[in-house]
């Protein structure tokens, strides 16, 4: 059987409040950003923040290849912030509609409607084509 993620991600995930077929409510969150910040969800941020939504993963020490930061996947952390994210998206040549932050709020994460993530605030840097790939990169320490 093929696995999502490492072992690893599944326990950090699951100790975060994840689990298979999990779903939580998005209106919430959509209509937030849509009146404060101009946000209008896209289908691919919708999927993945009904599975991962309200997640929080603590810091935990070094990991692959950077340091595995604290990360939490609530995207009313950017309700103030759509100029930020407007350069975001602009660099990163696709509408990028928060997921949450990173590293205690040194950094955004932000998924285009292809999937991909991208994370930072200045600057956009491509994390993973998937939300997938997203989470195992930040659950292992992987820049």
């Amino acid at each position: 059987m093929e696995r999502r993620w490492s072992e690893e991600t599944d326990q950090v995930l699951r100790a975060a409040g994840w689990h298979p077929g999990r779903e939580v409510p998005t209106a919430a969150w959509e209509s937030l950003l849509r009146e404060r910040g101009g946000f209008e969800i896209h289908d691919a941020a919708r999927r993945f923040l009904a599975e991962f939504g309200g997640l929080a993963v603590p810091a935990r020490g070094p990991g692959v290849t950077s340091a595995k930061v604290a990360f939490t996947l609530d995207p009313s952390a950017a309700e103030w912030d759509d100029e930020i994210f407007d350069v975001l998206s602009e660099e990163a040549g696709a509408y990028l509609y928060p997921l949450g932050e990173a590293d205690h709020r040194n950094a955004y994460l932000g998924m285009a409607p292809d999937g991909s993530v991208y994370i930072g605030m200045d600057t956009a840097t491509p994390l993973s084509g998937s939300g997938d790939g997203a989470l195992e990169k930040l659950v292992e320490g992987r820049a």
